[in-house]
């Protein structure tokens, strides 16, 4: 696959050199290239003799249906691509992107920071990257929180944090929230209507933030799952703004029960100014 013409066609700082070739991208920037008898027969028949590269020569390469300069790099002869300062040139490395610099030219990096980018272009998140404070209010989430067998028997004076406050001018939804009980070894007893309020009155006396399971559905002595749902009471921004969400009863504090629960909550928070 021979050179089928090459010129010094302008001279300067750098001189152009224009090459014409049937040799694809591989085979020209392959160490040795300029050594093989094919290319260094041809060149010499076509300068009628041998080709003398001067330091600073830039070398524009019609190659395989594809033009690009290069330079000459003697120490291995072959040519080596040239993208102008710093760009880049027909190739890329491996998992990086295109991105202008500070000059305004187009240059290859690694993608960094929060997210990163595989050579197949699958592009990953990095860990605690997204924040609470990057996610809008409206959008709903979720958490979890342990309720021992003691914080339900006590959370009639003393209700039970399930979610703090979330700052001025913003109000806590409730869009459902699940119980689920392990069954111990004594089910509970007594108690009173239970439901999540806002804030940590006690005796139940905060504004409802759900609905409302009666005592006696506590009293199971089985591993149970307890569904609240969304309130539909009014919600005076007096005491519920800027307020905490609070497992309470309203009518009456368990007496007795050793079964620990895991609350999880699904909830939004809205802006109220």
């Amino acid at each position: 696959m021979p050179i089928l013409s090459i010129g010094r066609n302008f001279n300067g700082n750098p001189n152009i050199v224009t090459i014409v070739t049937d040799d694809d991208l591989t085979d020209i920037t392959t160490a040795g290239y300029w050594d093989l008898e094919t290319t260094k027969e041809s060149v010499e028949a076509l300068q009628n003799g041998e080709w003398q590269w001067e330091e600073n020569d830039l070398v524009l390469i019609k190659y395989d249906d594809a033009i690009a300069f290069f330079t000459f790099n003697s120490s291995d002869a072959a040519f080596v691509a040239n993208p102008p300062a710093g760009g880049v040139s027909d190739s890329l490395p491996s998992g990086e992107i295109i991105v202008g610099n500070g000059s305004n030219v187009a240059t290859p990096v690694p993608m960094s920071g929060d997210t990163t980018i595989s050579n197949s272009g699958v592009v990953a998140i990095g860990p605690n990257k997204v924040l609470s404070s990057m996610i809008s209010p409206l959008v709903r989430k979720y958490t979890t929180v342990a309720i021992s067998a003691a914080d339900f028997n006590g959370m009639y004076a003393t209700p039970k944090l399930l979610l703090a406050a979330q700052g001025a001018n913003t109000l806590i939804i409730l869009d459902q929230l699940q119980l689920v009980m392990t069954y111990g070894a004594a089910a509970f007893a007594g108690g009173g209507i239970a439901a999540v309020q806002y804030d940590s009155t006690a005796n139940g006396a905060g504004v409802i933030a759900s609905s409302t399971l009666a005592a006696a559905v506590f009293q199971a002595a089985a591993s149970t799952t307890f569904t609240m749902n969304s309130g539909v009471v009014a919600l005076p921004f007096a005491t519920t703004v800027n307020k905490g969400l609070y497992l309470s009863n309203i009518t009456g504090a368990f007496t007795t029960g050793d079964s620990n629960m895991v609350a999880h909550l699904w909830y939004r928070v809205i802006p109220t100014a």
